[in-house]
């Protein structure tokens, strides 16, 4: 399987690194925003050195085969004295979340000698002190530890100021990163571990971890990761994965076989694009605890604008966690209630999000950034104590798009869980942004929505779906809770508005009210079919379907008419719409060929063209958990 970048140690926003090469011995490592942060890896056959990760002056071995599925990637080499396989994996548990917050990364190896004969075989890793620097270098201290039995290395910052800096595409420069095996070395640029025998096989496997001490800034409070609740210490974590590295290798089999399973359906294309999605997923989060003992699942808005617990990330992620995790969905959502219910936020809709990642300490999406309260940028720690007045720009909110997400997400939440704790103690917000909802009504004036990189637009048909269907599951939580519900109607009563305004004799609904000869992606109407609201009809699903089937180029549909870029996720969600699993298959195969034609090297980009394989923006967003959605709709449907 080809891939724009491939995954070599994937933990969290802070330490995702990535190869850009279809030969991982042919380039450096990065993080996932372009920051050289070197790894090597070598095998010593024999006294003959070869190189299978990262460049050096050793010899190349040649890559033959890569291998990737949802949370393991193994590479094999080969000349004609010995065949490695290199793999890496996260021990990412779907059902355990201190383990999935663990934050290590295993590195593997097997050998096996050509000749079956016994060889001297030793492979060797190497980290430089790049992974532990942010901007520019400092002093850097590093020392080794004994860990029952093992040994470890660790380096980081000798004067550490955790959660100092913020922001999209840069390094942290504090915490440690460490390595662990049978032998571990300091270097002068950098510190490396290794292993060695005389055998014709031999399999070795070593650790990388990166503590990063403190993990976020919750509203002044400095929250370690949920990791430390289980562990005393980095140390401590190693050793526990180092014992029971078989037993969870086991159970990431076993996740991604349900994962395969669950999608096989779609066909072996869909099944790729979610085996090239799911880490760049899962370490785009952090999952901390705040002190009320609540779980954080907080996401970075990656090569976006960094922004932390984006509500319109979440939205888009909703379906992989429901599927597997729905837990973390009430995560994703318990930062977004305790903004909105500060003093700060005065505004009658939702906000996007509660800070600039790591720094979860009040929205700074629509921020006015030069205001005189805003002197530097390490004001972002305490916007939330900030006055609110002239604060926020009104023309760059999205109060639609987040009112309508934050509904919807927790309806999905509980409808999954039944926990109706969440939409009884924030019931009062809920409301607020229902009424919201309804008194901006289907003829909507000039705002952005989520696709923000479009620009601003008025009547937007599929903004106006979305409000539609936070009414719609907002009469949904009224019911549960027991409470008068006028919402249910209400919704059918826009939805048919809304499709009278169009007045269009297409069989599709256009971009905008009242330019019919437009069209675009009506990806919100998934949830009319999901939840079998009947608020709009099976003949427009199959006419927008259709539609786009129309509109189908090289690389996939465009979002709407008037760019020829798109959104794999919300093309997925669009694909839901279809009678039968045609446009499922038929956009996954689009989205594979652009993967394998690409030569951006950066990691599953969710914002592409459509006409030449180019990424248009964006970078490791989480937003790909919604690729699986067409999962989801089968598993809805079918209950």
């Amino acid at each position: 399987m080809k891939l724009p970048a491939y995954p070599i140690s994937t933990i969290d926003p802070h330490f995702s690194i990535w190869s850009k090469a279809d030969r991982i011995n042919e380039a450096d490592t990065y993080l996932w925003c372009g920051i050289k942060k070197r790894i090597t890896g070598t095998v010593t056959f024999d006294g003959a050195t070869y190189r299978f990760l990262g460049l050096g002056k050793e010899e190349k071995i040649e890559q033959k085969e890569t291998k990737i599925t949802p949370f393991v990637s193994e590479y094999v080499f080969a000349n004609e004295k010995l065949t490695l396989t290199f793999r890496t994996w996260s021990p990412f548990l779907f059902d355990d979340f201190h383990v999935m917050a663990t934050p290590v990364s295993y590195l593997e190896c097997d050998v096996k000698a050509s000749d079956g004969k016994e060889h001297r075989i030793s492979v060797d890793f190497k980290g430089y002190d790049e992974l532990c620097i942010g901007k520019k270098k400092k002093q850097i201290t590093k020392y080794t530890v004994n860990i029952k039995g093992r040994k470890a290395v660790k380096m980081g910052l000798t004067k550490q100021t955790p959660l100092n800096d913020s922001g999209d595409t840069y390094a942290a420069d504090w915490g440690y990163v460490c390595f662990s095996g049978e032998k571990v070395s300091a270097y002068p640029e950098g510190i490396g571990t290794s292993a060695e025998t005389t055998a014709a096989e031999a399999s070795f496997s070593f650790i990388l971890a990166y503590d990063d001490v403190y993990s976020i800034n919750y509203f002044g409070q400095k929250l370690k990761g949920l990791w430390t609740e289980k562990f005393t210490d980095i140390e401590s974590a190693i050793s526990f994965t180092a014992e029971n590295r078989d037993g969870l290798f086991e159970k990431i089999r076993k996740q991604e076989e349900t994962i395969l399973r669950d999608s096989e359906r779609f066909g072996v294309d869909y099944q790729k694009i979610l085996s090239a999605a799911a880490r760049q997923v899962m370490a785009g989060h952090k999952l901390v605890r705040n002190e009320e003992g609540q779980l954080l699942y907080l996401s970075k808005e990656c090569h976006s604008n960094g922004c932390i617990n984006t509500v319109d990330v979440s939205y888009p992620a909703m379906p992989m966690y429901l599927l597997y995790c729905p837990e973390l969905i009430k995560a994703m959502v318990v930062g977004i209630f305790r903004f909105a219910s500060m003093p700060l936020w005065k505004h009658e809709f939702a906000p996007h999000d509660i800070g600039r990642y790591p720094l979860a300490c009040g929205q700074v999406y629509a921020l006015a950034v030069n205001h005189h309260l805003i002197p530097h940028k390490y004001s972002y720690k305490i916007i939330y104590k900030l006055p609110a007045k002239g604060l926020y720009m009104p023309e760059f909110q999205m109060p639609v798009e987040e009112c309508g997400n934050m509904i919807i997400l927790c309806y999905n939440y509980f409808r999954v869980t039944k926990d109706a704790t969440l939409l009884e103690e924030n019931f009062a917000l809920l409301e607020k942004w229902a009424t919201y909802l309804k008194n901006a009504g289907v003829v909507l004036s000039r705002e952005l929505c989520t696709d923000d990189f479009a620009g601003h637009s008025v009547k937007n048909v599929n903004l106006a779906i979305k409000g539609i269907m936070g009414i719609a599951c907002f009469g949904k939580i009224c019911d549960a809770l027991g409470k008068e519900n006028p919402y249910t109607a209400l919704s059918k009563e826009y939805a048919d508005k809304l499709v009278s305004e169009c007045a269009t004799a297409e069989s599709w609904l256009p971009f905008s009210i009242g330019k019919n000869d437009t069209w675009s992606l009506k990806y919100n109407l998934v949830w009319d079919k999901l939840f079998r609201f009947g608020l709009f009809s099976e003949e427009l699903y199959q006419g927008e379907s259709d539609k786009y089937k129309a509109e189908l180029n090289e690389y996939g549909v465009p979002l709407d008419y008037r760019k020829e870029f798109t959104k794999t996720d919300w093309m997925l969600w669009a694909a839901c719409l279809d009678k039968d699993d045609e446009n499922i298959r038929l956009f996954s195969e689009r989205i594979v060929k652009y993967l394998a034609d690409t030569n951006d090297r950066n990691c599953f980009s969710d914002w592409i063209e459509t006409k030449k394989p180019k990424q248009s923006g964006f970078d490791h967003r989480t937003v790909q958990a919604g690729l699986w959605m067409p999962v989801l709709m089968d598993k809805y449907m079918n209950e």
